[in-house]
């Protein structure tokens, strides 16, 4: 897959020529181009769900138009950019929000009517600029990169929300009497990055789409973590009320 981690062209305008004679210009360092100004084009799968870097997500490809991005991005083996519908069926008239996350593939399987499932992962968040309906069959959208950063110096508030997060699975394994497998996930996310703790800590939570994309579009880690933290203050008092009401009609367990 194309890798949109580059940070850009570096400038070199400046710097001498030897043996030019010309008095010599100040020479200029090269830089890097801060990835949030580094565009390319990009094509566009609207769904009616939120993407996170890093994490995976099933789909299945149905429709003419997408069978073809699939079909290309697999031939060229690039990347493709997963927005969220703002409004308008996913089948119809389609207006994505302006942030959204490129997606690489990385599980295929083929169907013998052209239809096929996928497995992508998240690879980067972007913000949309103009779009073109009309260069290919599916939406092509000109994109900015967006940076990102570690959310080093808040391993506290990633120590917080990954407790949070694990209440939050139990009590829906509580509740819903599912066998234990989510909750041991809490265990390796304390792992990572308080950036990877964020990510997946929105990505396991079941809300709102629109409360995953205004996640996802949120500009730094902290922010992120911090956001999650009231997210889950709110479903685990509503999952504790809830296993309080089968509690008391004898349907179900107390949470730990």
């Amino acid at each position: 897959m194309k890798d949109e981690g580059d940070h850009g062209p570096a400038a070199t305008s400046g710097a001498v020529v030897p043996g030019s004679g010309s008095s010599p210009d100040p020479i200029v360092t090269p830089r890097r181009v801060p990835l949030s100004l580094v565009g390319e084009r990009l094509p566009l799968f609207p769904l009616g769900t939120v993407l996170f870097p890093e994490m995976l997500m099933p789909l299945h490809v149905f429709e003419p138009r997408y069978r073809l991005l699939v079909h290309r991005a697999l031939q060229q083996d690039r990347s493709f950019g997963i927005v969220l519908v703002k409004e308008g069926a996913e089948t119809g008239h389609n207006v994505p929000h302006e942030v959204g996350t490129s997606a690489s593939i990385v599980g295929h399987t083929p169907l013998e009517d052209g239809r096929s499932f996928i497995v992508v992962r998240g690879v980067r968040r972007f913000r949309l600029g103009s779009v073109d309906e009309g260069a290919e069959p599916y939406l092509v959208g000109d994109v900015t990169w967006l940076d990102e950063d570690d959310g080093i110096g808040n391993e506290g508030l990633a120590d917080a929300a990954a407790d949070a997060f694990s209440e939050y699975l139990n009590g829906i394994v509580a509740a819903t009497k599912e066998p234990r497998t989510e909750a041991s996930e809490t265990a390796e996310m304390r792992e990572g990055s308080p950036r990877d703790v964020a990510y997946r800590v929105a990505s396991g939570l079941a809300i709102e789409a629109n409360e995953r994309q205004r996640l996802l579009e949120t500009a730094t880690v902290e922010e992120r973590l911090r956001s999650e933290l009231r997210l889950l203050e709110r479903e685990n008092a509503l999952i504790r009320e809830l296993l309080l009401r089968l509690n008391t009609s004898g349907e179900g367990p107390t949470l730990n």
